[in-house]
């Protein structure tokens, strides 16, 4: 009896033992996962991999002149595309009737400074009261003021350019009337210019200003500017999802004119501060980086044990292949692609096919 309890008992100690292993067994741990992955080299991405925006050159300012008063326009010489230099006369408005209306207030100035004089004399030897002197006094003044204000609409019929520059646009001709505020010439400042690009919602964010730009224009042949973004825009233009950036580019040499057409490219610094359009680059593909919930943008790479491994970069500018990470990656390491969605750092994956 004894002998069979001990079998038994040791039937049932060797099934404990064989279930425990095979619970053990059958414990889960991590899942493989298929992925696939962007062999980095060391080779260079090079310039000509840079993404290439379509821009339009404008005037560094851009003024519209007006008369202050209303007239018959006498004077309008200039055209469009006229160079005018600052403090020259662009067009006057007939004065006749401000001239008219000076003079008679010139005339009743003069009175009045005749009659205060008259007054203060006889008023010094106490034979007239002191309020008369004074209202005379008071008259005087009011009538100088008067001739005073009516003589700056004579001065401004004339019209002056604040600034050199280029006639842009005239929106009246000698003979039309002119209204105080209306516009009538459009003068452009071109001492330099900018460049306006248009940048879609998934890119702004990649250029700040002082980022160096590479711009070519047409009607230069192969010539290539450089240039440095000035603003960044942070409201979308007409509702769209694209958002413009202005490049300051100088015109030294007056060949720039608004309304250009060119290509702009955009290209990095070295720590001097020196830009090259041959700066080289670790490019991988945009959609293998990610944003954890700080902020901080980090990617996943292959190890030589078949891990998927967490690596935070600094992601650089967006070129046409790809974007370019400034720090993180040595640029030999196999970056996750596809798959990395459910990746955590140390998960087995093996590459597809």
């Amino acid at each position: 009896m004894k002998t069979t309890i001990t079998l038994a008992g040791a039937v049932l100690t060797a099934l404990w033992i064989t279930g425990c292993s095979n619970n053990s067994k059958l414990k889960p741990g991590p899942d493989t996962l298929t992925v696939k992955v962007f062999n980095l080299s060391a080779e260079a991405q090079a310039i000509n991999d840079r993404i290439v925006y379509d821009g339009t050159l404008e005037a560094e300012k851009t003024i519209d002149l007006s008369f202050q008063v209303s007239g018959t326009i006498l004077s309008f010489p200039f055209k469009t595309g006229d160079y005018v230099k600052k403090g020259q006369l662009v067009g006057s408005v007939d004065e006749t009737t401000y001239r008219s209306q000076y003079n008679a207030q010139l005339a009743q100035a003069k009175l009045a400074n005749e009659n205060y004089t008259r007054i203060s004399e006889v008023f010094k030897k106490g034979s007239v009261a002191e309020i008369k002197m004074l209202e005379a006094k008071s008259n005087y003044e009011q009538a100088t003021s008067a001739a005073n204000a009516t003589y700056q609409n004579i001065a401004h019929t004339h019209l002056y350019a604040p600034v050199s520059g280029y006639v842009g646009a005239k929106m009246a001709e000698a003979g039309a009337v002119a209204n105080p505020g209306q516009p009538v010439l459009q003068l452009l400042d071109t001492h330099s210019v900018k460049v306006l690009v248009a940048v879609p919602e998934s890119e702004i964010n990649h250029y700040k200003a002082g980022t160096p730009a590479f711009i070519k224009i047409d009607a230069l042949g192969d010539q290539t500017l450089q240039g440095k973004v000035t603003e960044v825009g942070v409201l979308a233009l007409n509702g769209s999802a694209n958002y413009n950036l202005k490049i300051a580019v100088p015109n030294t040499s007056a060949q720039l004119r608004p309304g250009m057409l060119c290509k702009v490219s955009f290209g990095a610094a070295d720590k001097k501060g020196n830009t090259s359009v041959d700066t080289k680059e670790i490019i991988v593909p945009v959609q293998a980086v990610q944003v954890d919930d700080k902020g901080n943008n980090f990617l996943f790479i292959m190890n030589a044990q078949n891990e998927a491994v967490r690596k935070d970069v600094t992601t650089g500018q967006l070129y046409s292949n790809g974007i370019a990470i400034k720090s993180g990656l040595s640029g030999n390491e196999q970056v996750i692609t596809s798959g990395y969605q459910k990746l955590a750092d140390q998960t087995p994956v093996i590459v597809s096919k």
